[in-house]
C-alpha cells in the first residue's frame, strides 16, 4: 500500500519536473530551417484540407513521414494559430513529457524499483540536450522517443508474454517509422536487442515467439499504409525522393568517426557522472542489480558506435545516446542517494567533490555573467537578477559548506540537487539569454518584418525566383517560383530583384526593404499590371 502511495507522488513530481523541462521555454528559440519545414508542410495540410499528400510551399513534399507533422497539423487546426511557436511545439513538448514516464516504465520493468525508475526518470528530465531537442519541433524526438517506448512495451511483453504489450509496442514501432523512417530502429532498438540479448540470453525470446511475429506485422503493415498510398499515387516521384534521401545521408553533413565523444558534454549537469559511466567495472559495483547495469553499459556503447558509422552526422542525430545515458546516470545517483558518508571510497570522493565544486562554479559564475552582462548593456532587469539571487544563494551557500564540512545530506544534495539546480538555471537563465541576445538578433534581422507586408495586401499571390524556406514560413503562405509560371495576375506581390518582363508590363506602386534571415537585403515590389503598353508604334 505504501508502495503504491510512494508511487503516486514519484509520477506526480515527474509530471511536474517533466512539464517545468519541455514546456516552460518551449516558445524561447526562433524557428529553424527543420521546423520551418515541418510548420509550413502542416499549414499547408491544414489549408488545403489534405493530410495525405504533404506539400512544401505548394510542392510534394516525401522527404519525411508526415507522422510528427500530422500532430502539429492538428495543433493548428484545434487553435486556429498558424505564427506562434509556443503553440506548435506542444505536440513535441507532450512527448517529451511521454518519454519521461516511459523512461520511468524502462526502469521499473527491469528492476522493480520505484525509486530507481523516478531517478533515472529525474535524471532523463532534467538532461540538457534531451530538453532542447524536445523544444524543436522536428522529426528526431518522435522518432527516437516512439522507438523507446516500443522497446519498452515489447520488454514488457517478453516478461508477462501477454500478445497485447507487443501490439502495443508494434503500434510504437509503426509511428516511430512514420516519422523519420527506420531511423529509430537503426540507432536505438538494434543495439537495445544486441545488448539484451549478451545479458540476458534467447530464452524469452523463443518463449514468445509468436508474439515477436505479431509485433512485427503490426509494426511493418501500419508503417507500409502511407508511404504505400503515395507510392501507387507519385510512384516515379516517390522513388526518386528515397534515392535523394540514400544519397542525402551517404554524402551531406560527413563528420569524423569519433563526432559523438564529446556527448558529455551536452548531458549539461551531469557531465561527470556521465563520464563514470565507461569505467564498467566501477559502474558495476555501484549498481545492485548487475546484469541492468550490464546492459545498459553495453547498449550504451553500442548506440555510440552505431550512430559512429553512419557518415552523416548532426548533435540533435545523437539523442539515443543521452537517452540510455540519463538512465545509467540513474543508476549511479540511486547509489550516492542511500550510501553513508564513511561508505565513500576515494574515487566516490573525487567525483562527487567535482560535481559540488561544477554547481558552486556555475552559480558563481552565472550570476557574474548575469551583472557584467546588464552593466555592461545599461539595463538592469530586477527580475532575472532577484529571482536568480534567491534560487541561486542557497547552492552556493550549501556548495561551499560542503567544500569544508560534510554532512550525511550531502549525498542527497548532490543526486537530486543537481537536477533541481539545472531546472532553476535552465528556466531562468535561458529566458534571460533570449531577451537580450536571441531577441535582439532577431529584431535585426526582421527590421521590417514581412509579415506586415503581406497584411497590407492580403489577396494578392507572392513571386520570387529567389527565396528559402525561411522566407516561405515567415510569409504565412505559398511563395510561387516565378521562373515555372506562364502568366502573373493583375496586382501581385514580387520577392526579390524584379526580372526584366516583370518591369516592362507592371508598375511598382510600393517598394520596401526587409532582412531575411541570413541578413541579407531582400526588395518587396507591390505590383500592378499597366492598362496599356507604356509605348506605342509610331
Amino acid at each position: 500500500m505504501l508502495s503504491k502511495q510512494n508511487e503516486k507522488i514519484y509520477l506526480s513530481l515527474l509530471g511536474i519536473v517533466s512539464f517545468i523541462s519541455f514546456f516552460i521555454n518551449l516558445g524561447i528559440r526562433p524557428v529553424g530551417l527543420m521546423e520551418a519545414r515541418n510548420f509550413i508542410t502542416a499549414r499547408e495540410m491544414v489549408l488545403n484540407n489534405n493530410f495525405l499528400i504533404p506539400t512544401l510551399n505548394g510542392m510534394l513534399r516525401f522527404e519525411k513521414p508526415p507522422f510528427p507533422t500530422w500532430l502539429t497539423a492538428i495543433i493548428m487546426k484545434l487553435t486556429e494559430n498558424f505564427t506562434n511557436q509556443w503553440i506548435l511545439r506542444i505536440p513535441v513538448g507532450i512527448l517529451g513529457i511521454i518519454f519521461i514516464f516511459l523512461v520511468y516504465y524502462f526502469i521499473k520493468n527491469f528492476t522493480e524499483n520505484i525509486f530507481l525508475s523516478f531517478l533515472g526518470s529525474f535524471v532523463a528530465s532534467t538532461t540538457f540536450m534531451i530538453i532542447k531537442v524536445g523544444n524543436e519541433n522536428t522529426w528526431d524526438m518522435f522518432t527516437y522517443v516512439l522507438i523507446f517506448g516500443s522497446i519498452t512495451f515489447f520488454i514488457k511483453g517478453l516478461k508477462s508474454s501477454k500478445t497485447r504489450e507487443f501490439i502495443f509496442a508494434g503500434i510504437f514501432l509503426a509511428l516511430s517509422i512514420m516519422s523519420k523512417g527506420p531511423v529509430g530502429i537503426y540507432g536505438l532498438f538494434i543495439p537495445f536487442l544486441l545488448a539484451h540479448i549478451f545479458i540476458f540470453g534467447l530464452n524469452e525470446y523463443k518463449k514468445n515467439l509468436k508474439n515477436i511475429i505479431i509485433f512485427i506485422l503490426v509494426g511493418i503493415v501500419l508503417a507500409l499504409i502511407w508511404p504505400s498510398i503515395v507510392y501507387f499515387k507519385y510512384p516515379d516521384f516517390f522513388l526518386s525522393v528515397l534515392k535523394k534521401e540514400e544519397n542525402t545521408w551517404m554524402n551531406s553533413h560527413k563528420k569524423s568517426l569519433f563526432y559523438y565523444l564529446d556527448y558529455f558534454i551536452y548531458m549539461g549537469i551531469w557531465l561527470f557522472f556521465s563520464i563514470s559511466l565507461f569505467l564498467k567495472k566501477w559502474s558495476e559495483e555501484r549498481n545492485e542489480n548487475k546484469n541492468f547495469s550490464k546492459l545498459i553499459f553495453f547498449w550504451n556503447i553500442l548506440v555510440i558506435v552505431f550512430l559512429s558509422i553512419i557518415k552523416m552526422k548532426k548533435k540533435r542525430y545523437g539523442i539515443p545516446i543521452f537517452m540510455v545515458s540519463s538512465i545509467g546516470v540513474g543508476n549511479i545517483c540511486y547509489y550516492y542517494y542511500n550510501l553513508t558518508l564513511d561508505k565513500l571510497k576515494k574515487s566516490d570522493r573525487f567525483l562527487l567533490n567535482i560535481q559540488n565544486g561544477f554547481i558552486l562554479l556555475l552559480s558563481c559564475g552565472l550570476l557574474g555573467f548575469i551583472f557584467i552582462t546588464q552593466y555592461l548593456n545599461k539595463n538592469f532587469q530586477i527580475k532575472y537578477t532577484f529571482l536568480l539571487i534567491i534560487f541561486l544563494i542557497p547552492f552556493i551557500y550549501f556548495s561551499f559548506k560542503n567544500l569544508k564540512d560534510k554532512k550525511e545530506y550531502f549525498l542527497k544534495y548532490i543526486t537530486l540537487g543537481s537536477g533541481i539546480f539545472f531546472l532553476i538555471v535552465y528556466s531562468i537563465s535561458s529566458s534571460f539569454i533570449s531577451k537580450n541576445f536571441v531577441d535582439k538578433q532577431q529584431k535585426f534581422i526582421n527590421a521590417k518584418n514581412i509579415k506586415e507586408f503581406v497584411k497590407a495586401s492580403n489577396k494578392e499571390e507572392i513571386y520570387s525566383d529567389s527565396y528559402g524556406i525561411m522566407d516561405v514560413w515567415r510569409v504565412g503562405k505559398e511563395i510561387e517560383d516565378y521562373k515555372n509560371i506562364e502568366s502573373l495576375p493583375e496586382k501581385l506581390i514580387f520577392f526579390s530583384d524584379l526580372p526584366e518582363d516583370v518591369k516592362e508590363n507592371y508598375t511598382v506602386l510600393k517598394k520596401d526593404l526587409y532582412f531575411n534571415e541570413v541578413n541579407e537585403l531582400v526588395e518587396i515590389y507591390f505590383l500592378e499590371k499597366n492598362k496599356e503598353p507604356l509605348w506605342k508604334e509610331s
